[in-house]
């Protein structure tokens, strides 16, 4: 694997160790990333996202789980696992502890260029992480 691949490989170390610093000296300082309900703008707005997420589910953690890199670009699938220990903030409201274990894939795509990631295309299912949790139905065996 190349730079972007290792570039990648750093920033989910940083994520896993929920090291804000770490994180944050991986990115532009006018990076651009992308997530679900979203557009982040600097690596000060990237942290403060996944804040949210480490203070909800302390133990997260997120294992890559396939690598495709092309030139500058690198993709990957993750499963991401935690559980759900404090009060998760979110755009429509507060969802509080549930206790929950929560397994969520995911799928993300960064640009690196000198050592840094420039932009990123994070994906995940919301709605299969709010059933997850239990506060939204989930869908009735046919």
């Amino acid at each position: 694997m190349g730079e972007a691949a290792d570039v990648m490989r750093r920033k989910m170390a940083a994520f896993n160790a929920q090291d804000a610093k770490g994180l944050q000296e991986i990115f532009t300082a006018d990076c651009q990333v992308e997530v679900p309900g979203a557009s982040l703008r600097g690596p000060e707005h990237v942290v403060a996202f996944f804040s949210v997420f480490w203070e909800a589910f302390p133990d997260l953690h997120c294992e890559i789980t396939q690598v495709v890199e092309e030139a500058s670009v690198v993709a990957i699938q993750a499963m991401t696992t935690g559980t759900h220990l404090a009060t998760l903030h979110t755009p429509g409201g507060d969802i509080p502890l549930t206790g929950k274990r929560v397994d969520l894939p995911i799928a993300d795509v960064y640009e690196v260029e000198g050592g840094l990631i420039t932009a990123s295309h994070l994906y995940f299912d919301r709605l299969a992480l709010l059933e997850r949790l239990g506060v939204a139905a989930a869908p009735v065996a046919a």
